[in-house]
């Protein structure tokens, strides 16, 4: 008996949950959690200089608070450069695979940003419509990788637009620049669901390159001290203080 649209969504929803909570085997746990503190380490980085410019802001220290969001500008370019690696590597390698991992589509109450929501309600539409899992698997990434490099590009200029103060509105830019935060973040956390489940249908020798190529991505002096927090009880403290938390989804 063919299954209902409602059923057949939630076995998919059942299977990507049931692939993030499970471990992976061996060296493919290492190299998830490696490059998971990596891609943290830089998130927050990005977002500690954001909340810290948006708390300059609210005490109405202005030039410093522009100053300060000329740094997250370059912060957010980093992360971007790095989710994109990743999602490069899973479509290089995925072309040579038989088998590839469900995914799910985007949900554009899951954006902010009028522009990333757009993109998410014509993936979510485009997603239903493909009809298997490779094309959608694709199509995904696809989405993804543009997505972060024109968020990442709209924070930057909007960054640099307020530390040089030609901002029109400046209201509206720093709530912008939360928006796009926030959809950085989303666009991460999708990555990174999709590495783990990705990384657990690879073939060996295809891990292999996989592995070599993730744990040459570069990796700044700051980033590491940063990566040595993500876990700790203080890394938790300081994310429940900032401004612009993590979106719920899995």
């Amino acid at each position: 008996m063919a299954q209902s649209g409602a059923q057949q969504k939630v076995s998919a929803e059942e299977c990507v949950r049931a692939e993030w909570v499970s471990h992976l085997p061996g060296e493919r746990q290492q190299l998830f959690r490696d490059v998971l503190v990596s891609l943290e380490a830089s998130y927050t980085m990005m977002s500690v200089a954001l909340d810290e410019a948006m708390r300059l802001r609210a005490d109405g220290q202005l030039v410093q608070a522009r100053a300060q969001a000329g740094v997250c500008g370059e912060l957010g370019e980093r992360l971007a450069r790095k989710v994109g690696i990743l999602i490069h590597g899973m479509k290089e390698h995925g072309e040579k695979m038989p088998v590839l991992p469900v995914v799910l589509p985007l949900i554009a109450s899951n954006f902010r940003h009028s522009e990333t929501r757009l993109a998410a309600r014509l993936h979510w539409l485009l997603h239903k419509l493909m009809p298997n899992l490779r094309l959608r698997f694709f199509h995904k990434l696809r989405v993804l990788q543009a997505a972060v490099g024109g968020l990442a590009r709209q924070f930057k200029a909007t960054t640099r637009e307020i530390a040089e103060n030609q901002s029109v509105k400046p209201t509206v830019a720093w709530q912008e620049l939360d928006y796009l935060h926030y959809d950085l973040n989303t666009c991460l956390r999708e990555a990174i669901v999709t590495m783990k489940c990705f990384l657990r249908g690879m073939p060996e020798d295809l891990f292999a390159v996989f592995q070599q190529q993730l744990r040459g991505i570069p990796t700044t002096p700051a980033e590491e001290q940063a990566a040595k927090l993500i876990g700790t009880k203080s890394a938790q403290r300081l994310a429940a203080q900032l401004i612009t938390p993590f979106p719920p989804r899995y």
